[in-house]
């Protein structure tokens, strides 16, 4: 009986979708800003494996520049909001962060269940 309630918590549990837009120092030019995002999304990409709570990750580097659109963007996926908190936290992300956060001037951020 306790195993049937386990399963049922287990699938009331619901995923989590992280997305984040960046856009870079309104200083930095175009070739800067194209060389930034193609390592910034080396350094986030890569943190697949290094915290195992990510399960898909990706960066993608904006084509379309208007005055309303982001330079890049973050999308990732966690099982759970506890997997999310655990890789904001993980120092190899604490470590890109800085990185990233010299570089932009906004970051807008959504999370939600899925």
């Amino acid at each position: 009986m306790q195993c049937s309630k386990f399963k049922e918590l287990v699938y009331e549990v619901d995923m989590v979708k992280h997305i984040v837009f960046f856009r870079f120092n309104r200083e930095l030019n175009s070739a800067k800003k194209q060389a930034y995002a193609k390592e910034i999304k080396q350094r986030l990409e890569s943190l697949v494996g290094l915290i195992p709570e990510i399960l898909t990750i990706e960066v993608g580097i904006n084509y379309n520049a208007t005055e309303s659109s982001s330079d890049f963007a973050l999308y990732s996926e966690f099982d759970n909001r506890n997997d999310l908190e655990k890789y904001q936290a993980h120092p190899e992300h604490l470590a890109v962060v800085p990185f990233v956060n010299s570089l932009i001037e906004e970051r807008r951020v959504v999370d939600y269940e899925f």
